[in-house]
C-alpha cells in the first residue's frame, strides 16, 4: 500500500499513533549519541544529500583527466533498509516496529517552486520531463519507491534518461501540490506528477496500483513512466534545422556529443545554458545525444574528428557542414574545458571562429571557467 494522509481533515493523533512516535522518537534518541558514520569514501553526493536539492555538479562526477569520459559514469547508489511501511488501517493491531532510521530524502522546506523551475530549466536543456515525488520523510513508501527509482536495472535508466526527479515536502508545500494535482486532489504518498519541459501537467499517479505486496512492481513502474517519456528526437533533423538555422543567421553551429551518464557532458550542458546569450551572438548550439536520439551514433561517427576519445567532444561547423574546429587539442580532447590548457584551446576554437563575439565575452568566458574549477577544488 502506499503512506495515506487525510488532505481534508486536521491530523489527529490517534492513539498508536502516539505510541509509535514514542518508539521512532527512542531510536533518533538512541542514534544521536555519537557523530554519525561515512556510510563510506567517494559516495554519490545524490546518496549524501536530500534528494530534493539540487546538486551543484553531477553525482560520479570523477577528477578531470583531460575533462572527458572514456566510459559512462553512472552513479552508484547501493540498496539501503527500506523503512517501515505504512501505518495499519485497524487501531487495534499491534504497533509495528520503529524503521531503521534513515538519511532524509526530502527537504523539509516550502521551496518547491524553486525545486520546480530548476527541475524544469534542465528539463528543457536535455529534452526531458519533470518527475515529481511529493511525500514526506515519514513516509516508508516514499523511501521504497525512491530505492526503485535508484537502484532497480530496469526502472533506473528510465528514470535518469528522460526525467529530472525532484522530491518535494508535501506536509511544506501542501497547496502547491493540490495546485498541480488538480480536482482529483491527493489520497496517498507518494503521490507522482509528471510535466513536459514547459511546465504543463502531463499527468498524476496515485502509487498503490504500482505496488505488489511490500514493494513496487518495477514492471509496473516501468510501464507507467514509458507512456510519459519525451518523444524522441531525431538527430538527423535536429543537424539540418541547425545548419540551415545557420545559414540564416550568418552564424556557426557548435555541437556538443555527449550522454546522459557522462557527468562532465552535464556540467557542460549546464555551462553552455548560462552562457547561451553570449554564445548565440554567434553560434547554433547544437546538443547530440549518442543514447537517447535517433540517428545520435551515426551522426555523431560521421562528425566525430580523429582523436576524439571520451566525451564530451565537440565541432564547430559552417552553415555547410565544413569542420571549421575541434576540441582536439595539443594533448588530445579536451572535453569540457577544466584545465587552463583546455580553456585556452576552447577560447582558441571560438577565436578562430567567431564573427560577433567581442574578447570582452571571450575573457568573461574565461574567467568563468575558471572560477568554476577554482570553487570546485576549494570544496
Amino acid at each position: 500500500m502506499n503512506d495515506q494522509l487525510n488532505l481534508r481533515l486536521p491530523v489527529v493523533p490517534c492513539r498508536l499513533c502516539r505510541l509509535a512516535a514514542i518508539l521512532m522518537l527512542a531510536v533518533l534518541v538512541a542514534g544521536c549519541s555519537g557523530a554519525p558514520e561515512s556510510s563510506g569514501a567517494a559516495s554519490s553526493a545524490a546518496a549524501a544529500a536530500p534528494a530534493g536539492a539540487e546538486l551543484s555538479e553531477p553525482a560520479g562526477l570523477s577528477e578531470p583527466a583531460g575533462s572527458a569520459e572514456s566510459a559512462s559514469s553512472v552513479e552508484s547508489t547501493a540498496p539501503v533498509a527500506l523503512a517501515g511501511a505504512a501505518v495499519p488501517a485497524d487501531q487495534n493491531a499491534a504497533v509495528p516496529a520503529a524503521p531503521a532510521a534513515r538519511a532524509p530524502i526530502y527537504l523539509e522546506e516550502p521551496n518547491g517552486k524553486q525545486l520546480i523551475a530548476a527541475a524544469l530549466e534542465r528539463a528543457r536543456q536535455d529534452h526531458k520531463h519533470v518527475l515529481i515525488e511529493w511525500g514526506g520523510n515519514w513516509c516508508g513508501w516514499c523511501y521504497k519507491l525512491h530505492d526503485v527509482f535508484h537502484n532497480d536495472a530496469m526502472v533506473r535508466p528510465v528514470v535518469h534518461e528522460e526525467f529530472e526527479l525532484v522530491l518535494i515536502d508535501q506536509g511544506q508545500n501542501k497547496e502547491l501540490m493540490l495546485e498541480y494535482a488538480g480536482a482529483e486532489g491527493v489520497s496517498g504518498f507518494p503521490h507522482l506528477t509528471i510535466l513536459d519541459a514547459g511546465g504543463a501537467v502531463l499527468t498524476n499517479q496515485e502509487t498503490g496500483s504500482l505496488e505488489t505486496g511490500s514493494r513496487h512492481d518495477p514492471q509496473r513502474v516501468t510501464e507507467f513512466l514509458r507512456k510519459w517519456v519525451p518523444p524522441q528526437q531525431d538527430a538527423e533533423q535536429l543537424l539540418s534545422g541547425a545548419l540551415a538555422k545557420a545559414g540564416s543567421e550568418q552564424k556557426a553551429v557548435l555541437v556538443r556529443v555527449g550522454s546522459p551518464y557522462c557527468g562532465w557532458c552535464t556540467v557542460l550542458s549546464r555551462f553552455m545554458q548560462q552562457q547561451q546569450s553570449v554564445f548565440a551572438s554567434d553560434y547554433v548550439d547544437l546538443k547530440i545525444d549518442t543514447l537517447r536520439m535517433l540517428h545520435g551514433e551515426s551522426v555523431a561517427a560521421r562528425l566525430q574528428p580523429a582523436g576524439a576519445e571520451g566525451i564530451p567532444w565537440m565541432v564547430i561547423l559552417d552553415a555547410s557542414g565544413k569542420t571549421l574546429a575541434t576540441s582536439i587539442g595539443p594533448e588530445g580532447n579536451i572535453g569540457y574545458p577544466y584545465q587552463p590548457a583546455e580553456i585556452a584551446h576552447f577560447l582558441s576554437m571560438l577565436k578562430s571562429t567567431r564573427s560577433r563575439l567581442t574578447d570582452a565575452q571571450l575573457e568573461s568566458i574565461a574567467a568563468e571557467l575558471t572560477a568554476w574549477r577554482v570553487s570546485r577544488e576549494e570544496k
